[in-house]
């Protein structure tokens, strides 16, 4: 079975000329189906670049880094945004919609796929709340959940 994450070889760096300054340092790691990683390390140490390389929110400079089958080094634009819709995010900043209720918030994240109807998209969003322990939250707004529900509801 190929790795889900198969990083090789990976620098990155901010800036240009004289103000540039490399981050990520001949990074190479694989990631398996069902792993749990922890990244630790100092403020500054590239944790966070290397998670938005990972999730195609920063175009690769070096190296290779494979995330579900597909090369993200030297991707386009257009092959980011295709990679990024397979991969889940939960942000720090949960950045829940406050006017919307959980089962809203999650339903808006569905309204991507077309394909879906409104009565197949509720049904999936409360499954997915359900699935995080938050079936008897639907309706709470983010204002009303803790840190860790606004999390899950991410």
């Amino acid at each position: 079975m190929l790795p889900v994450i198969s990083i090789q070889n990976l620098d990155h760096h901010f800036g240009q000329g004289s103000l540039r300054k490399q981050v990520l340092f001949n990074i190479n790691l694989e990631i398996n189906a069902g792993e749990i990683i922890i990244m630790t390390g100092p403020s500054g140490s590239g944790k966070t670049t290397l998670l938005t390389l990972v999730g195609g929110l920063r175009s690769t400079q070096s190296g290779s880094l494979w995330v579900l089958e597909r090369e993200l080094c030297g991707a386009s634009a257009e092959q980011l945004v295709q990679a990024r819709r397979h991969n889940g995010y939960i942000f720090q900043a949960h950045n829940l919609h406050g006017s919307l209720t959980a089962l809203q918030n999650v339903k808006m994240a569905l309204e991507l796929h077309k394909y879906l109807g409104l009565k197949k998209m509720l049904a999936k969003s409360a499954q997915m709340l359900e699935q995080v322990g938050l079936g008897n939250h639907l309706h709470y707004y983010p204002d009303k959940l803790s840190g860790g529900q606004k999390q899950r509801v991410a």
